[in-house]
């Protein structure tokens, strides 16, 4: 049947009305240029990349520059503290190396007593008392099956406080080493902390500042070997006083001193003082659940006393870290201010602290979940409260939301969920909103541009994996141009394919819904492992529901569903012009086509009731089939063609009340009624805060991480995780990528390419970014042969000593690497050395001597004494081998000059082994030796005593004896520095055996 278009005409009438404006020509216009606030390229490219670098930029800033003191006249003048004479001391005891175990020790604590004296007398302060601790000594376990025995050399000074309490309230103490490794000057580890720990005495010794608690400051000596000197302090009579303490290290060379950790939420508040706080409880969560190894004299504090407080620290660069490279030169006074005025900030508000929060007993103690916020505040929460935030963010929040579905729904704006509204009149029955149109991309954006990032993250620690060591901020921008590039593309295609006006609103709905699963992990972390380190997800998931409340309040200023049909201007599709759409309108409404467009041929019954698409506009979605049911679509998702301009086609308008009304081309004809600035909103609420918390925890995982794998852990983990970080900063750029211009992504391409290059081929390490080896030397007392090792990662260590080390080029020296037992992942190369000469004026088979002699045998177990004797040194270890080591059930240890006795640890617990293996020895005085008394049980036909050797350890490197070090010292690449690997640089070995008498 021919359907006559006079009876189309007529059936058409009462649904289809000519709009007023229908009969007056308009001007055809595209995207407006005045209407720069609107959700258009340039002003979304422009708005949200300089939102990313106003945030970034301030981050790195803090992240890697110490604010500058105050002028030291201002400060001599505030406070009574002189910076620079601070300064001039950090110089005076950082001169040598100064290990327990050296000469130059005993010089840095005989001038720190006399600096702590100085001080107190130009204060007049006739009530400090200065206690010079020679007379502690401890026995403990160490880990599992080794015994460990100290003589303090402590430095206590104690600074009456005004009192006036009821009862006691404990007291405040400041802990700091004076001791260095033995191939690093110490002036961050711990050079800045001991001058800070003056300062502060300078400080509260003044008239003025007294305090209200009495303070101790401890400057101890051993922290390097095992934290001796701290654990010495515990037996000390006053350590009894003390309820709350902060400890002060360095971890890196220079940089801010960040809070690594503390023990309370309640303690931690002292550090909210602070002018220029810095730091995460991230890291603290880090140390609890062990992921970072190394310990600071926090733990003693905290686990061996009791108390409560804070462990303040420097933390980067690790590469200088225990090297020749801790010195002056690479830390500056900036850092030192830094140091010391967050810790005169913390204890002024400890000192003056009338509470009695922290007596011993006190129930009010909780987890602390703490960050700082651009370097200048500091938020701290106790856990619990987290805790029940964040069930209240999980369960009220998505109710919410639904409700706001719900009135949506009611009043008929649901359009995220809506495919057509209803008509009234027969035809057309559906016209498409497309609505859900855009669900899943981002979704399938967010998969490909995170498997993007890792793919290249993985690739690079495949091809180059310590790469990072020195090129962590090339890692970091060749991952984001990745992310962004693989979104921004994957966006932008879906938008070429099928555009929708929903696609921003669907991807901060899936942004929050990964939130809220990041918050399900957060809350399960709190309740089940009570650390809060997640602490990022609960702002995290508040910047994207509110973001997504916003996109959903944008709905109610829409029209009903159902009533967007009916605000459709149209025009009599039968005037004299019917070159125009027959039912769906052009979004201009009122184009015409050219007279030299006409329809070649007269229409028949096999001409389509709907015209020629080809001859409809100059739309980018000319020649689109009709959709499956039917229906006609208005804009992106439109069965027919629209007439409208090209997107990159802005001409100016002359009507800007006809632009204002424009939607985006090819995007549903409704969204020409939503709002035109929300998207600024939506992106103010969106971008900042996740980005400033998630970005500040990247910059310190990422620098704490990135040169870890000289010690030997797996680069893969930091790989990974830099990844992760990567895609949490960017993710909340994802709704606002598809309508960014091609000019920033291509820019990111040819970076990405750049590093990604960069990254795959450049070497490593430099001069500023060293790869560490670790030296020791051990030599056999019996027949003289000595052996050095150098321990590294196991693709260069090889090449260093082969290609670098002169003795190891020499005929016979027999060079063997193999992988390394204390260092796990790392290789050790061994070769014979020069011998050296520790023991000035002394041969090598007079530096030490052992003598094993049986005792006795008392309530069924045998005693035996092992006497330790060695010259110029005060460290020695005495070794069980592994199968008599489990015979060995207890151990005392005297002062063979008569004058002291072992004092067992007051906390001390059973051994777990149930045996002893390793007993290390420390001593207080030179060439005194140590007289080791050990009980055993032989099991049933065993002859003989336990058996084993002794180890005697020599430390000093500064003149120049230990000629091996010296060596490789001066031969390593300019790429590589040394560190110490054991307890001592040369270990001298005797083999020993407990003789019993023969029973007759």
């Amino acid at each position: 049947m021919r359907l006559r278009p006079s009876s189309l005409k007529t059936s058409f009438a009462r649904y289809v009305t000519p709009s007023p404006q229908s009969t007056a020509t308009m001007p055809t216009c595209g995207p407006c240029k005045a209407s720069f606030l609107h959700f258009r390229p340039f002003p979304v490219t422009i708005f949200t990349a300089f939102l990313y670098l106003a945030l970034f930029i301030p981050l790195l800033i803090i992240h890697y520059v110490p604010p500058a003191p105050p002028p030291n006249a201002s400060l001599k003048e505030s406070i009574g503290v002189d910076l620079e004479d601070s300064w001039r001391t950090l110089a005076a005891i950082t001169k040598k190396y100064h290990p327990y175990n050296s000469r130059a020790n005993d010089h840095v604590k005989s001038f720190l007593v006399d600096k702590i004296n100085q001080i107190i007398e130009k204060n007049g302060n006739n009530k400090t008392e200065v206690i010079e601790d020679t007379y502690v000594n401890v026995l403990y376990t160490g880990r599992a099956s080794v015994k460990i025995y100290f003589e303090s050399l402590n430095v206590i000074v104690k600074v009456q406080g005004s009192g006036g309490f009821e009862g006691v309230i404990g007291d405040v103490l400041v802990n700091a080493h004076y001791d260095s490794v033995s191939t690093a000057p110490g002036a961050t580890d711990d050079g800045v902390a001991v001058v800070t720990v003056l300062g502060l005495i300078d400080y509260f010794t003044q008239p003025q500042n007294t305090p209200r608690r009495d303070m101790y400051f401890l400057l101890n000596n051993g922290e390097e070997d095992y934290l001796n000197g701290a654990m010495a302090f515990t037996e000390h009579p006053l350590a009894k006083n003390c309820r709350i303490f902060l400890n002060l290290e360095g971890a890196g060379a220079g940089g801010r001193a960040t809070l690594f950790r503390s023990t309370d939420a309640e303690v931690t508040k002292f550090f909210k003082r602070a002018k220029y706080p810095f730091g995460s409880s991230l890291s603290g969560d880090a140390f609890k659940k062990g992921f970072i190894r190394s310990q600071t004299d926090y733990i003693i504090f905290d686990g061996e006393l009791g108390m409560r407080g804070l462990d303040l620290a420097f933390w980067h660069p690790r590469a200088r870290y225990h090297t020749q490279w801790d010195s002056m030169a690479f830390t500056s006074i900036n850092s030192l201010w830094h140091m010391f005025e967050t810790s005169l900030s913390s204890l002024v508000g400890m000192a003056q602290d009338g509470s009695y929060t922290f007596i011993e007993g006190s129930g009010r103690k909780h987890t602390g979940v703490w960050f700082d916020m651009f370097g200048r505040g500091f938020a701290i929460f106790d856990i619990a409260d987290t805790f029940i935030w964040s069930m209240c963010l999980l369960t009220i929040t998505p109710f919410f939301i639904f409700g706001l579905f719900y009135l949506l729904a009611k009043a008929d704006k649901l359009y995220l969920l809506a495919s057509s509204p209803k008509s009234n009149g027969p035809l057309p029955p559906k016209l498409e909103l497309a609505g859900c149109k855009g669900f899943w991309r981002p979704f399938v954006a967010i998969l490909f541009s995170t498997s993007a990032v890792v793919s290249t993250a993985l690739l690079i620690a495949k091809a180059n994996p310590m790469i990072m060591y020195s090129s962590q901020e090339a890692v970091w921008v060749c991952l984001i141009s990745s992310w962004i590039i693989t979104s921004w593309f994957s966006l932008k295609v879906a938008n070429w394919w099928r555009p929708s006006a929903t696609a921003r609103t669907w991807s901060i709905g899936w942004i929050s819904f990964i939130a809220w699963i990041l918050l399900v992990f957060n809350a399960v972390a709190e309740d089940r492992l009570d650390v809060g380190g997640m602490y990022f997800t609960i702002f995290y998931y508040m910047a994207t529901a509110l973001a997504l409340v916003f996109s959903l309040f944008d709905l109610f200023f829409l029209p009903p569903t159902s009533h967007i049909y009916d605000s459709i201007s149209h025009v009599d599709p039968f005037e004299d012009d019917d070159r125009r759409s027959l039912i769906a309108p052009s979004v201009d409404q009122t184009n015409t086509l050219s007279p030299d467009e006409e329809e070649p041929e007269t229409p028949n019954e096999h001409t389509s009731l709907l015209r020629d698409s080809s001859n409809l506009g100059r739309g980018r979605h000319i020649g689109r089939r009709p959709n499956s049911h039917g229906s006609l679509s208005i804009g992106a998702a439109s069965s027919l063609p629209t007439i409208e301009n090209n997107e990159d086609d802005e001409p100016s308008c002359s009507s800007s009340t006809l632009c204002a009304s424009r939607q985006y081309p090819g995007e549903q004809y409704w969204s020409r009624y939503a709002l035109r600035y929300s998207w600024i909103l939506q992106a103010i609420v969106l971008i900042p805060v996740p980005v400033i918390i998630t970005a500040q925890i990247a910059f310190i995982v990422g620098t704490s991480i990135a040169q870890t794998g000289a010690d030997g852990n797996n680069p893969v983990t930091g790989y990974i995780l830099y990844s992760i970080l990567t895609v949490l900063v960017l993710l909340p750029l994802q709704p606002f990528l598809h309508r960014w211009t091609r000019h920033v992504p291509i820019f990111l391409f040819f970076v990405f390419a750049g590093t990604f290059l960069y990254l795959l081929l450049a070497f490593p390490f430099s001069w500023n970014n060293p790869l560490k080896v670790y030296f020791a030397q051990t030599v056999d007392l019996k027949t003289g042969e000595n052996k050095v090792h150098l321990v590294g990662v196991s693709k260069y260590i090889k090449n260093i000593v082969e290609e670098n080390i002169p003795s190891a080029w020499a005929p016979g020296a027999d060079l063997q690497c193999q992988d390394d037992p204390l260092r796990l992942g790392l290789q050790r190369c061994s070769w014979p050395g020069k011998m050296p000469n520790v023991v000035p004026g002394s041969e090598w088979k007079k530096w030490a001597s052992v003598n094993a002699t049986y005792l006795d045998e008392k309530a069924g177990l045998n005693r035996a004494k092992i006497e330790v004797r060695a010259q110029n040194t005060r460290a020695c270890r005495v070794n069980f081998d592994q199968a008599t080591a489990k015979w060995v059930k207890s151990v005392d240890i005297f002062d063979p000059t008569g004058k002291g006795k072992t004092v067992k640890h007051k906390n001390e617990k059973k051994d777990a082994a149930g045996f002893v293996q390793q007993i290390r020895l420390w001593s207080r005085d030179w060439e005194r030796g140590w007289d080791v008394v050990v009980q055993y049980e032989k099991p049933k036909g065993a002859e003989g005593g336990p058996v084993g050797f002794v180890e005697c350890l020599w430390s000093d490197a500064n003149n120049g004896a230990i000629k091996a070090l010296e060596e490789v010292k001066s031969f390593l690449p300019q790429w590589a520095v040394v560190s110490k690997l054991e307890d001592g640089l040369v270990i001298g070995e005797i083999p020993f055996a407990i003789e019993e008498p023969k029973k007759i």
